[in-house]
């Protein structure tokens, strides 16, 4: 679902020390985990230009029953994860370690409105 106000939340959280080792990042690399069985939710950066390049992954995470949300913009969401480089997609999986932030997050993404 799109919901920028809960993007920006989850950016503001500034998880990133705790979920740098446990993602996928990149279109080719998430779309891979995924069809492999990666469980997990997506984050998809909502200024993909063209969009065709992440126009298969709602689809994808559906067909998956993977949560996913959008943030507004590629470098929020790469700085979220510790890079400087600009990231279109991740997927977060589950770790003990941030075990209460990632269901905050997964029911966070489950309350989003559906377009549907």
């Amino acid at each position: 679902g799109i919901n920028a106000e809960y993007g920006k939340q989850w950016y503001q959280r500034r998880v990133r020390e705790q979920w740098y080792q446990r993602r996928v990042r990149g279109v080719k690399d998430v779309a891979k985990a995924i069809r492999k069985g990666e469980k997990g939710f997506v984050v998809i950066a909502g200024d993909i230009s063209p969009i065709d390049v992440i126009s298969h992954l709602p689809v994808l995470c559906e067909e998956h029953k993977i949560p996913y949300c959008y943030v507004p913009a590629r470098l929020d969401l790469g700085q979220a994860i510790g890079s400087n480089t600009p990231c279109s997609t991740i997927l977060i999986t589950k770790n003990d370690e941030y075990k209460e932030k990632y269901k905050e997050c997964i029911k966070g993404i489950k309350e989003l409105p559906s377009i549907y």
